[in-house]
């Protein structure tokens, strides 16, 4: 039987940003860089075993520990990293719940340095390929959005 709800975020989320908080605002940046350059220089991914992070957003954490302090048992729900989503989402799973900081690329950081070049931010680019991801839509599950970028 597996997770029947996937608490996720988009990649820019998990990572520490090689312990260097002004890299986070990479994030905001245009995607110009090679995928592999952006994450190994700007974004390298928190640990993970088995699609299940070592640290996740603490907005999530909450969720979770909402969820499991009212009737949800650990192997209903998980949170997991959004490249390895393959590793917990099933048949059972129907629902996903992303948190975001800027899905769209509108935030201040983001929209000023996105006009200068007319391209998305990282974090609209990931979020984009979070929730086209083909197993969201091969099994038809729910998405919920939520965190601090809702709004967009």
């Amino acid at each position: 039987m597996g997770y029947k709800i996937i608490l996720t975020s988009d990649r820019t989320l998990m990572s520490e940003y090689n312990n260097n908080e002004f890299l986070g605002f990479a994030a905001c940046a245009p995607n110009f860089l090679p995928d592999f350059l952006y994450k190994s220089l700007f974004c390298p991914s928190v640990p993970c075993h088995n699609g299940i992070p070592a640290f996740a957003n603490c907005g999530t954490r909450k969720i979770e520990a909402v969820l499991l302090e009212n009737g949800f048992d650990e192997n209903e729900v998980v949170v997991a990293h959004p490249e390895h989503l393959a590793k917990v989402i099933s048949k059972d799973t129907k629902v996903v719940g992303i948190t975001t900081n800027d899905p769209l690329g509108l935030g201040p950081a983001s929209s000023t340095f996105s006009s200068l070049t007319s391209r998305e931010t990282y974090t609209a680019f990931y979020f984009r390929k979070l929730v086209t991801n083909k197993l969201i839509r091969k099994y038809n599950l729910k998405i919920i959005v939520g965190g601090p970028g809702v709004w967009q």
